[in-house]
């Protein structure tokens, strides 16, 4: 006990004799397992999404009105009907009229009153909404019903998807990419506050060395100087996490109603991965950094 005590007790006198240094590396830690936590977080919710969306594409079969072609019969659009239902890979299939679809783009664009004065019922088509048994099957649909008679157009919504996919997965990238950088530099200086505490107790270790002080006995306190910065600087971040996170995915909530946002769990579970590497970079640049100054 007395030695352990003897350690943390020159850790944090390494700590509080160079303050300004050990508040930077608390901050370069900070900094960067917040944004590695941001970019953990960002893929979850991604996943979440694309996971929730997947199990909800559709693909819309528009049809002929006169516009551009000549308008589907009530006779096509039954036999249409009957032939998509019969289809194995359809799991379900939806009417949506002229009227209905104009209904829906004055709700979703109800806060712009311009783009909906230049819309009317005759504007939009009617179509049909298919939902498949699996979203990768959209080929069959577009092979078997693109040539039909009344058919004017077959989307796929997973273009829209894959284009959001692709930002966020963007965005991701970029954020862990600075997180890594950050990481690294905050273990830069880690390694910088320690050579300069291990500078300022040389003759303290030189003397230790002597008269038979084993290296990792040597070493410990300026190790766990670092770490303790480290774990400071993961607290930190991972309390910003926490606090800051379910409040924005609630907001969020409330404006987008028909995406799952990650909570408080997802934070929660984000923490050990942070603290490994807070105190895993910490633990490992205070070690090399060492190295020069147990050579007595």
């Amino acid at each position: 006990m007395a030695r352990w005590r003897y350690v943390f007790v020159e850790a944090l006198t390494g700590l509080r004799r160079n303050l300004m240094m050990s508040f930077a590396v608390v901050l370069s830690v900070t900094v960067s397992l917040t944004l590695l936590g941001a970019s953990l977080l960002l893929s979850e919710q991604v996943e979440l999404a694309t996971d929730d969306w997947t199990g909800r594409v559709e693909v819309s079969i528009f049809l002929c009105d006169d516009r551009t072609c000549p308008a589907i019969t009530t006779q096509q659009r039954q036999q249409l009907e009957e032939d998509l239902l019969a289809n194995p890979v359809v799991a379900e299939v939806f009417y949506e009229s002229k009227r209905e679809a104009y209904d829906r783009f004055t709700r979703l664009f109800a806060d712009q009153p311009t783009l909906i004065e230049a819309i009317d019922v005759a504007t939009l088509p009617a179509s049909f909404r298919v939902k498949l048994e699996n979203p990768q099957l959209f080929g069959v649909i577009r092979d078997q019903f693109a040539a039909y008679p009344g058919v004017e157009e077959i989307v796929d919504q997973r273009d829209v998807l894959n284009q959001f996919l692709r930002f966020t997965t963007l965005v991701r990238n970029g954020a862990l990419a600075v997180a890594l950088v950050q990481l690294l530099a905050a273990g830069v200086l880690i390694a910088n506050t320690i050579r300069v505490a291990a500078f300022a107790r040389r003759e303290q270790t030189a003397i230790m060395k002597l008269v038979g002080a084993a290296n990792w006995y040597v070493r410990l306190p300026f190790v766990v100087e670092g770490i303790i910065a480290g774990a400071l600087g993961t607290a930190a971040s991972w309390g910003i996490l926490y606090y800051t996170v379910p409040r924005v995915t609630r907001d969020l909530a409330r404006e987008v109603e028909l995406l799952p946002f990650i909570g408080i769990e997802q934070v929660i579970a984000v923490g050990p991965i942070m603290a490994l590497a807070g105190i895993g970079i910490a633990a490992v640049s205070s070690t090399l950094a060492l190295r020069r100054f147990l050579q007595v």
